[in-house]
């Protein structure tokens, strides 16, 4: 038996060992997605009726959950217990730089519609605030009642994406009560938070209660693929507004990954610990510890990929050039473009993703995200004062925004498996508390942005 006890993400890249990739491995990643991708684009979206609303489930779930399949059969399929980590502990790289594509479409998308941006800048700002506040605000009580402990406190401060997790692991470290909890939060956004997403947006969207620009503000909750599938949500109900809301929440994502760090140290964890100090007496429970069971297969193997921690450069170009592909074939079903006309401006969005990884990993002293990077890069392109402008957005224009989300959340179905110990150690109520905390920052956001934005 082993305490949950991974790497701190806190490390700084230059300080961490460049992996060894094998081509079978991309290629088997690449090859699952790439069908399984092609397919769900082929069997298009599904309507259906819960309760007073409906929900849409779109290509990106079925192809998540066709790789989820795929993924337990790999783990079933391996003698070795040793190779399924590594191929999909690839499959998870793959999902921080695939969705540079599609944070780059967004970035287009804010550069071309930067006035109504601008004008929303205020309401923007402030609904920040809302997506960090609806987090505790929601889900610490609903943990508390539950019978979770100071776990609580790392899986309601946030939404746990990276700068949640670093700031924990600081703070703590991942061996404490706060670093389980906030790696049940990153775990499960990060296998079933898109998921979750599209379901619980598509709900709120079709309820008719906010207008389209409140719901793409609070969209943008920090999380790359979240936020794609939020998008993908909303923008089935308001087909009219679907650049509005793309803009509006590319920019409310970017304004939680530039300031969200700020906002979860100075004001949402001294939040949780003071909410958890005066309820918890009152809701607080018995709690249970939460420990991880690895067999030594897997122990070696998981020891192995922590030593060998940084996705090469050939593995990076792999990820983006591959996505870009299976991407491009999807896109003749779901954006209606042949591949003639749509890799122009699909070869665009490489260059801009590929900019912005290299400037990430080339200047790592100034502690930029890539996802910064990559967003400036379409930006600066698209704007209206930028000479590229006319001829590169009609390009891009041409290449859906939904249609290079499928492959990336292709690949975290894929990794599923390896994160299969750590799901069941943590159990459901801290996975119920992960999804509450992800709809509160949603719901606050929606709420604040809708109230103060006329």
């Amino acid at each position: 038996m082993s305490t949950i006890s991974p790497s701190s993400p806190a490390t700084a890249p230059e300080a961490s060992p460049v992996r060894s990739l094998k081509v079978h491995q991309i290629a088997l990643v690449l090859g699952i997605a790439g069908v399984l991708t092609i397919a769900s684009e082929w069997a298009g979206t599904a309507t259906f009726t819960v309760g007073f609303t409906k929900v849409t489930l779109f290509p990106f779930l079925w192809a998540l959950l066709a790789c989820v399949l795929c993924s337990i059969a790999m783990k079933r399929a391996d003698a070795s217990g040793r190779e399924y980590i590594r191929t999909q502990t690839i499959a998870s790289d793959f999902v921080q730089i695939g969705i540079m594509l599609f944070i780059a479409k967004l970035g287009f998308t804010v550069g071309i519609n930067l006035q109504k941006v601008i004008a929303a800048g205020p309401v923007l700002l402030l609904q920040e605030a809302g997506n960090f506040l609806g987090t505790i605000v929601l889900a610490l009580p609903v943990a508390l009642l539950l019978g979770i402990k100071r776990e609580a406190i790392g899986a309601t401060f946030s939404v746990g994406r990276e700068p949640g997790v670093a700031l924990i692991a600081e703070r703590y470290g991942m061996n404490s009560a706060e670093g389980r909890g906030v790696l049940a939060e990153y775990v499960t956004g990060s296998v079933i938070g898109a998921a979750f997403m599209a379901f619980f947006a598509s709900m709120v969207a079709h309820t008719g209660i906010f207008s389209p620009e409140a719901l793409g503000m609070a969209a943008g909750i920090g999380s790359g693929s979240m936020t794609a599938a939020a998008v993908g949500a909303i923008s089935v109900q308001y087909p009219a507004e679907k650049d509005t809301i793309a803009a509006l929440a590319a920019a409310s994502n970017l304004i939680t990954t530039v300031v969200g760090t700020y906002i979860l140290v100075v004001f949402s964890l001294p939040m949780a610990n003071w909410l958890y100090a005066r309820l918890e007496p009152i809701l607080g429970k018995n709690r249970k510890a939460i420990i991880v069971e690895h067999d030594a297969a897997m122990r070696e193997a998981m020891g192995e990929m922590h030593q060998q921690a940084r996705l090469p450069w050939g593995g990076m170009l792999a990820a983006v050039v591959g996505t870009a592909a299976i991407a491009l074939v999807g896109n003749q079903f779901t954006g209606g473009k042949s591949l003639v006309l749509a890799l122009p401006g699909m070869l665009v969005l490489v260059a801009c993703a590929l900019a912005g990884l290299v400037m990430s990993r080339l200047a790592p002293r100034l502690r930029i995200p890539a996802i910064i990077w990559v967003s400036i890069m379409g930006v600066l392109v698209s704007v209206p004062v930028s000479p590229l402008a006319p001829l590169v957005n009609p390009m891009v224009e041409k290449v859906n925004l939904l249609t290079v989300v499928t492959p990336v959340l292709a690949y975290a179905g894929l990794s599923l498996a390896k994160d299969l110990p750590v799901l069941r150690a943590l159990g459901w109520r801290i996975v119920v508390t992960s999804l509450i905390a992800t709809a509160g920052a949603f719901l606050a956001g929606a709420v604040i942005a809708q109230y103060f934005g006329g």
